[in-house]
């Protein structure tokens, strides 16, 4: 029997403040398995991931997507079908 696919959830951060994300974005961090956050290739940092930071258990995984800040489409669509590839092993191995 083959393990059944993860679950991807997108979710979105608001305004920008962790008390106004939706009650449903709160409780989706709370029991996934894993967190992926996109970040400018250049750095780690991600906005994003820092106002979503205190719905998201200590225990729980947190990995970074770098995404290029660039023109060039080629190193655009590498990135992307890197990052794909990432999130779908996961999700291959049941994890949502």
């Amino acid at each position: 029997m083959s393990t059944p696919m993860g679950t991807l959830h997108g979710i979105g951060v608001g305004p920008g403040d962790p008390d106004l994300l939706t009650l449903k974005a709160c409780k989706i961090l709370g029991r996934v398995d894993i967190v992926f956050a996109a970040a400018s290739s250049r750095n780690p940092h991600s906005l994003a991931l820092e106002i979503a930071r205190p719905h998201i258990p200590a225990a729980t995984p947190v990995e970074m997507l770098p995404f290029p800040m660039t023109r060039d489409r080629r190193e655009t669509v590498r990135a992307w079908e890197a990052n794909a590839a990432r999130i779908v092993a996961e999700l291959s191995a049941g994890r949502d």
